[in-house]
């Protein structure tokens, strides 16, 4: 039984390997282009970029759609300045995401608010 489980966590692991690189080939290592990824959680793909707009001094845009539109006139420039613009702010934005997906993925917010329960409430009492 310890076998069968080991051999479903390594296959998991391969699957998540296999999803996460096969979009990236075309990528230089350490760049990943969020425009031409697929959307895994959207809410915290609209989160990331509404904090990554709030992060930005001065603000390089006003909504998500409008900083996504900035993005991909940025990655379409022929200028080096764009094309290094566009670059930083897919690092940050994907560093971000990855947090919140990782966050959700592990439970980390239920426990946060599991942690947040007042002491009276019905489950402290269990």
């Amino acid at each position: 039984m310890e076998n069968f489980c080991l051999n479903v966590r390594l296959a998991r692991v391969l699957l998540l390997g296999c999803v996460c690189v096969v979009p990236l080939q075309s990528q230089a290592p350490g760049q990943v282009d969020p425009l031409t990824l697929k959307r895994v959680n959207s809410q915290c793909w609209e989160s990331s970029s509404a904090l990554l707009l709030e992060l930005r001094t001065p603000r390089i845009a006003d909504s998500v759609p409008a900083f996504w539109d900035l993005m991909i006139f940025l990655k379409s420039s022929d200028n080096l300045k764009h094309s290094a613009l566009f670059w930083d702010l897919a690092q940050l934005f994907w560093d971000i995401y990855v947090d919140c997906v990782l966050a959700r993925t592990h439970g980390l917010g239920r426990r946060r608010l599991a942690r947040l329960q007042p002491p009276n409430s019905t489950f402290a009492h269990r």
